[in-house]
């Protein structure tokens, strides 16, 4: 699997553009400027994922769905959307825990920054959007968040086994192992 990022809209959010045997996929697309066009290039995106439905990782969408590509958001996260963009295009699939996408990435549900927030799995990488940054964690005082959610969905994100490269929504990417060594919000809930 081929990964780049691109950091993208007033609210530094990272997008990620995947490559899984000939399937472009977008994780997050911030918003619909030139400096996401120049990133995607002239080839088709074919899906366009969303780790959750806050304006900040939809808001480029629309304009990726209207050249061709699929969109994939957890229904819980549908409401958000709709809040931040009524009259958008109908979502093309909805994700669900266990689904492979692209026949690589597996979808774990993971609720506590939003009540859709779904982290992608594949061998040896975890885009978890907001849910963990490098010695952080995503903030459950949004419309929908719930601290309790995210001290579980943490915990089954821990329970993974081995050590994963981690693509967050926003700041730098990390390992699994270091945020299990090093990240105060995960040390004190152990």
């Amino acid at each position: 699997m081929k990964v780049k990022s691109i950091c993208l809209g007033r609210l530094a959010t990272n997008c990620y553009l995947i490559e899984i045997d000939r399937v472009r996929i977008i994780i997050d697309p911030a918003e619909p400027s030139e400096e996401l066009f120049s990133f995607i290039g002239e080839q088709k995106i074919d899906l366009v994922v969303n780790t959750h439905g806050h304006f900040d990782h939809v808001g480029g969408n629309w304009i990726l769905q209207d050249a061709g590509a699929q969109v994939l958001l957890h229904r819980a996260d549908l409401p958000l959307v709709d809040r931040y963009y009524p009259n958008h295009p109908a979502i093309d699939r909805y994700l669900e825990e266990g689904d492979l996408i692209a026949g690589e990435l597996r979808v774990i549900h993971t609720p506590g920054h939003s009540p859709g927030s779904v982290i992608l799995a594949a061998d040896g990488v975890l885009f978890v959007g907001d849910l963990l940054f490098a010695g952080s964690i995503g903030r459950t005082d949004f419309p929908g968040g719930s601290l309790e959610e995210m001290k579980r969905s943490l915990k089954k994100l821990l329970s993974l086994p081995g050590d994963y490269q981690i693509y967050p929504g926003h700041g730098e990417a990390t390992t699994l192992e270091q945020e299990r060594r090093t990240n105060p919000f995960l040390l004190s809930w152990r």
